[in-house]
């Protein structure tokens, strides 16, 4: 299963308040040059920062903590809103990428593991619910990525290895 899925839906057990859909991106075309520029900066900033599990707020803590650091973001031409503008059109452009048959496999087997799990009835009610809410924002997320694709595209493998499968 991909991780950074893993980390928005199944890891919405630990982490449930991820808040994925909560970034409104403005209509404005991502640069193939932008995409560059973030992959570039998540594969410099990941040992420092750790590995991106994609929201809103970790784009702001993202920002905040680089500023700490050497400012790297500002230094390639980002403020805080052109950043998380950016960062959210790259992850939403790399969901898209994802062959439609793997993206889906992610989604496999969500609900059963909460079933399973030893949380009482009405906790796993609530929990599948909040598993269907990440599952379907994480499609309109895919869905939103369709036109980020081209920018994002010569990007894919590498942000496949900074946020995808790591198993």
């Amino acid at each position: 299963m991909s991780a950074i899925l893993k980390r928005h839906i199944a890891g919405g057990l630990l982490a449930a308040s991820l808040a994925l859909g909560a970034l409104v991106l403005p209509a404005r075309a991502l640069t193939v040059e932008e995409a560059g520029k973030v992959v570039q900066l998540l594969v410099e900033l990941e040992p420092e920062l750790g590995r991106l599990a994609y929201d809103e707020e970790e784009a702001d803590q993202w920002f905040d903590d680089d500023a700490g650091l050497e400012g790297r973001i500002a230094k390639a031409g980002f403020d805080r809103e052109s950043w998380k503008q950016a960062l959210g059109a790259t992850f939403r452009g790399y969901l898209a990428t994802i062959a439609a048959e793997r993206f889906e496999a992610t989604f496999s087997g969500l609900t059963e593991k909460v079933d399973a799990s030893d949380l009482n009835a009405d906790q796993k009610a609530e929990m599948r619910s909040f598993v269907e809410t990440k599952v379907a924002e994480t499609r309109a997320l895919r869905a939103e990525g369709a036109r980020y694709v081209n920018a994002v595209q010569p990007y894919a493998a590498r942000l496949n290895e900074l946020l995808g499968d790591d198993e």
